[in-house]
């Protein structure tokens, strides 16, 4: 069950989601369950960069802690991260990252070819975090009522 805090959050991601959804074609599932996982319900998202994403040329940075699975244990490092504008700005970098990014171009050829978001969730998780059981914490999400009302609410533009 979220919290009286986590909810309006959830409302934010579930309408940027789906307003990337129709820009990109990304399923905003994928998205508000990355979100919610990366920056836990968003109460974490240092300079609007709710989904840690790393620094790429040209784009504003930041230095920041994290932890992350290297080969097999928890390591705790210092990383370069992207910093943006607004929210607005992180789901629109975060959907072009996997719909154009080299590093996902397998992945989402064949949700193109199948529109299998279970397959998609899978792919990407396998790319995308180094936490083994990734794609099972997206999938937990994505089972959430509130997450379903969400998403439901924001495409009909109630969000």
């Amino acid at each position: 069950m979220l919290t009286s805090q986590q909810l309006p959050r959830l409302a934010a991601a579930a309408k940027a989601a789906c307003l990337c959804e129709k820009a990109t074609g990304l399923p905003a599932e994928i998205t508000v369950a990355q979100w919610a996982l990366e920056s836990g319900w968003g109460a974490s998202a240092p300079a609007n960069n709710c989904f840690g994403i790393k620094s790429f040329p040209g784009c504003q940075t930041q230095t920041l802690a994290t932890r992350e699975f290297i080969d097999g244990a928890m390591q705790e490092r210092q990383l370069e991260f992207a910093a943006f504008d607004s929210l607005a700005d992180c789901f629109e970098c975060h959907a072009r990252l996997i719909t154009d990014g080299k590093s996902y171009a397998a992945a989402w050829a064949r949700y193109q070819a199948a529109h299998d978001l279970q397959a998609l969730i899978a792919d990407v998780a396998k790319v995308y975090a180094t936490d083994p059981v990734y794609a099972g914490k997206l999938r937990s999400i994505l089972a959430m009522a509130q997450v379903q009302t969400a998403l439901a609410l924001a495409r009909k533009g109630n969000g």
